[in-house]
């Protein structure tokens, strides 16, 4: 299995519905070939958190095929009509945390909201002890922030297209907007940004995006939080 993760910047041609017509149709063109799609999702910027950006979608993709994640990479790089901009693009592997319920079913959620961006590594962590503290330190602290849904960390293990060379993409759910607002102003919310600076730069980009699930990716059982108890 193989997971090629997508920034796609500029400005959208047309409305997502297209590209996201036009994703499933490859998919289902793929099928059975030597590329099998098992899971397509794609999430609009709705709002930009950090700094100004040109970032219009994010697009995730899961599926059998070449380990370097090339084939997938031509799903991720229709992207580019849609959005009349450049592409970044990673093979990443995810560490999940809270399993995200949102992206079990095919579709949209009406009112949900995904916090998304990118992460850095402090310069005296090497990648090992990055990830070590995020899943056994940071998590168990910003994993109880109120009214958060799905927490998910991809592991960047190759760039495949594109400049930006983050280590890590982090996707954070939402039921709605309003409980993500609210969420800003709790002691929860204020110790999981005061831990970040303790393992990670503060220079990543965040944005507010709404996810559509084209094709639900495979499960992957409980989050190592929810493993917790």
């Amino acid at each position: 299995m193989i997971q090629v993760t997508a920034l796609l910047s500029g400005h959208p041609t047309s409305d997502v519905s297209a590209l996201a017509e036009r994703l499933k149709s490859a998919a289902a063109a793929a099928d059975g070939g030597t590329l099998v799609v098992r899971g397509l999702v794609v999430s609009t910027v709705l709002k930009y958190l950090t700094g100004p950006n040109d970032v219009r979608a994010l697009l995730q993709v899961w599926a059998d095929g070449s380990a370097d994640g090339g084939e997938a990479l031509d799903l991720v790089l229709l992207g580019e009509a849609w959005s009349d901009g450049p592409v970044d693009a990673w093979v990443v592997r995810e560490h999940v945390y809270k399993q995200p319920v949102e992206r079990q079913v095919a579709g949209a959620s009406p009112d949900g909201v995904k916090l998304a961006g990118t992460a850095y590594r402090r310069d005296d962590f090497t990648l090992e002890a990055f990830f070590d503290y995020w899943q056994n330190v940071h998590s168990r602290i910003s994993g109880k922030v109120p009214g958060l849904g799905g927490y998910v960390v991809s592991e960047v293990r190759e760039r495949v297209r594109g400049e930006l060379t983050p280590d890590a993409l982090l996707e954070l759910w939402w039921p709605d907007e309003r409980t993500y607002e609210a969420s800003a102003s709790t002691p929860e919310q204020a110790a999981a940004w005061e831990d970040v600076p303790r393992y990670a730069k503060t220079t990543g980009t965040f944005w507010l995006l709404h996810e559509t699930v084209l094709i639900p990716p495979p499960p992957t059982g409980s989050g190592a939080l929810e493993a917790a108890g």
